[in-house]
């Protein structure tokens, strides 16, 4: 099966926002290690935030290709549990902006709209073309490989 357009359309959008997110990452590395460096539990733990990025990284190589190269509806549902951690951040940031309580800058804004991305990416998965995609949505009638009586 050729790839529907709502696969393509998600590969555009999960790639989009896995690439903001990696940049806002860069962008914000040195701050980021200072408040690790602050806290005496990872004082000596320079390791920990290349490792968490790498994982991250990993993480997000896998689940693209267990939705888009072999269509898995496990990997489908751990998209759509991220997107929904993605969402709460969101709404939590946007409380915090509105309360005057979180900072304004760079890294927010790349990070609304890496969440955006994502969520809107995560979106694509429940169009009818990728319910089939991920053999959604086939009843008993439409199995192909069923013997016929």
């Amino acid at each position: 099966m050729a790839k529907p357009p709502s696969i393509a359309r998600f590969e555009q959008l999960y790639w989009a926002s896995v690439i903001i997110g990696l940049i806002n990452a860069a962008l914000n590395w040195g701050t980021t290690q200072a408040t690790l460096a602050a806290n005496p539990l990872f004082a000596n733990a320079g390791w920990f935030l290349p490792l968490t990025q790498v994982i991250g990284l990993a993480i997000a190589v896998l689940l693209w290709f267990f939705i888009v190269r072999r269509p898995s509806v496990v990997a489908k549902w751990v998209q759509v549990v991220f997107a929904a951690f993605g969402a709460f951040g969101l709404l939590s940031a946007l409380f915090l902006l509105a309360t005057g309580r979180a900072p304004t800058g760079t890294q927010l804004i790349l990070g609304l709209f890496a969440n955006i991305l994502y969520i809107a990416a995560a979106v694509m998965l429940f169009r009818p073309d990728a319910r089939l995609w991920f053999g959604e949505g086939l009843g008993e009638d439409d199995d192909l490989d069923a013997p016929r009586p």
